[in-house]
């Protein structure tokens, strides 16, 4: 599209949001001005007064080639490599499941329960990118925190976000939260947090085509998508000391069952935080031996 036509920095931001705008993109907006401070180094101000600019030839054609893959689905994330959560970066890409601002509220959650004990011991299980588990390392420096990952692809950006962010106090860990709790002695943790994988196996061909990029493993939770909470509350509940906190992202109208699940599984002090559209977004709960 570069190659035969100058074109101003204007123009460029234009045309990429008219090629998202006619794909159906939703914020096509936002994600040509994204795009263009990737590829071209410009922010919305700079856009406004220097947009009459020539763009690179280069960077043109790299910016185009990457609207037309927006275009048809993929991430705006994966296409920058980089997205920013609780006010720090992570890698993502390819295999690895997007932060998103939802995991926001459990995170801010679980900083804020676990400056509640001496030098916390931490445990995220399904950790993904790493973002959680980063977050309350850096925020909750005194904490030590383990990252466990069973998909190879997400390990490998997980390793790479806490080597980033210079998170010392998280270790990274291969493992499956379904059947690796043996591995961990009795009592070893203050907090465990989850966002585990908890969509309705039928919704995932459903959903908008931006998660049809996202691993598959990431996101299904099984029949009833509670599959990873009920494994996670019995399997795990003796690995955390006495009046050791269980903290959870939720779906939509999940927070009543997993709730059940820990009542049942000894859990006490339950609550949940919701998120800016009134859902229960976040559920925990302490354990009493």
């Amino acid at each position: 599209m570069c190659d035969n036509k100058e074109f101003t920095l204007r123009e460029v931001w234009h045309k990429g949001r008219e090629i998202l705008e006619k794909s159906g993109i939703p914020d096509a907006d936002f994600d040509s001005l994204c795009l263009m401070e990737h590829f071209f180094g410009v922010d919305r101000t700079t856009l406004i007064l220097h947009g009459d600019r020539r763009a690179a030839g280069d960077a043109c054609r790299r910016f185009f080639s990457e609207v037309e893959q927006r275009a048809q689905g993929r991430p705006l994330q994966y296409i920058i490599g980089m997205w920013n959560f609780m006010g720090y970066d992570f890698y993502v890409g390819d295999g690895v499941l997007i932060p998103r601002a939802d995991t926001e509220i459990a995170a801010q959650k679980a900083v804020e329960l676990a400056r509640r004990y001496k030098s916390a011991r931490v445990i995220d299980l399904c950790s993904g990118s790493g973002a959680i588990a980063v977050t309350i390392a850096k925020l909750v420096p005194e904490a030590s925190v383990i990252a466990l990952e069973l998909s190879e692809s997400a390990f490998g950006y997980m390793q790479k976000n806490i080597a980033y962010n210079q998170a010392d106090n998280v270790t990274a860990v291969k493992g499956d939260v379904l059947c690796d709790h043996d591995k961990f002695p009795d009592n070893s943790f203050d907090m465990i947090v989850s966002n585990p994988p908890y969509i309705r196996t039928e919704q995932i061909d459903t959903l908008q085509r931006e998660l049809s990029f996202e691993p598959r493993l990431a996101l299904d939770g099984g029949a009833d998508g509670l599959y990873f909470y009920r494994a996670i509350t019995e399997n795990w509940k003796h690995k955390l000391r006495n009046h050791g906190v269980l903290v959870y992202e939720t779906g939509e109208e999940q927070h009543e069952p997993v709730c059940a699940f820990m009542k049942a599984n000894g859990f006490a002090d339950t609550g949940y935080v919701l998120d800016l559209q009134g859902y229960k977004r976040v559920t925990y709960g302490f354990v009493n031996k």
